[in-house]
């Protein structure tokens, strides 16, 4: 039996650059999601994802389009890559993600919690 090779595609590995890191904070900042801001810059919402968790490589004509989409400037983008500039930790995001793990026994008592604020 003759089995065909898996064609290795750049998708299939995940390398998360702080490039990445900092287009994903930068579209969060302007709240947009993945699929709107993928309608905002014109790419499709799968380009954005692969961008933003490392499955794609960027390019700067892709970075600077990002940018523009964005509201940011090139310098501001160098800034926050270079360390001159600290990249908040982004709460919203990983208290989203650590919802998402919980049981639905512990998301009632969570939600109880946040109702009292």
């Amino acid at each position: 039996m003759n089995t065909k090779k898996k064609k290795t595609r750049r998708s299939d590995t995940k390398i998360l650059t702080k490039e990445a890191s900092v287009l994903k904070y930068l579209r969060e900042s302007r709240k947009l999601s993945i699929r709107n801001a993928a309608k905002v810059i014109g790419v499709s919402d799968t380009k954005v994802n692969h961008i933003e968790n490392g499955r794609c490589d960027l390019n700067p004509q892709l970075t600077l389009k990002f940018l523009n989409g964005y509201g940011y400037t090139y310098e501001e983008f160098m800034e926050l890559i270079n360390g001159k500039k600290a990249l908040p930790s982004n709460d919203y995001a990983e208290c989203l993600e650590i919802l998402k793990r919980l049981s639905k026994d512990k998301l009632k008592t969570v939600k109880a919690i946040l109702q009292s604020f």
